[in-house]
């Protein structure tokens, strides 16, 4: 089953993002839902501080920048929901917004290399897409638990995971 990802890069940020390299994670962590039938489809844009402070503040009146941010595109809907759109496209998760920057900080302070987090953080927006979430304990081991079986261990060595995406 081929899945369908988009990466877009915002301007300065292009040198220092891999996109196929992002593709197959997203796909490959795709393949991995087996609730998730049919083909399935998301975007992911890379960009700065700047964008993420503006996503953030309009989308869940916060002022001030983030990591990342997911957009799911059945908000709402109790997942799964139809495997593919209407007309045979694939079903369209949603849209994921990653500040490289923060990126940058993030992982200097948990002293891991950028690339890991960045991939981190971009699987991290993917299982929210798939309605995941970390507001109760269980919900925060479960996000943890995907999050290391595709990447391993190492993303949460010394640090508490995210209950504010």
């Amino acid at each position: 089953m081929k899945h369908h990802v988009t990466i877009e890069v915002d301007g300065a940020h292009e040198v220092a993002v891999v996109a196929a390299a992002l593709q197959a994670l997203l796909r490959d962590a795709l393949g991995r839902e087996h609730d998730l039938q049919g083909e399935a489809a998301l975007t992911v844009l890379v960009t700065g501080d700047e964008r993420l402070r503006e996503l953030n503040r309009e989308h869940r009146e916060i002022d001030e920048t983030t990591d990342v941010l997911s957009f799911p595109a059945d908000e709402g809907d109790e997942f799964p929901a139809s495997p593919a759109a209407p007309d045979g496209e694939p079903r369209y998760l949603g849209d994921i917004a990653v500040s490289l920057p923060e990126v940058a900080r993030k992982a200097s302070a948990a002293g891991i290399d950028e690339t890991l987090e960045l991939r981190h953080v971009v699987l991290h927006g993917l299982l929210h897409l798939l309605g995941y979430d970390h507001e109760s304990d269980e919900q925060a081991a479960e996000m943890v638990a995907r999050e290391e079986a595709v990447l391993g261990t190492a993303i949460h060595v010394d640090r508490e995971p995210d209950r504010h995406d």
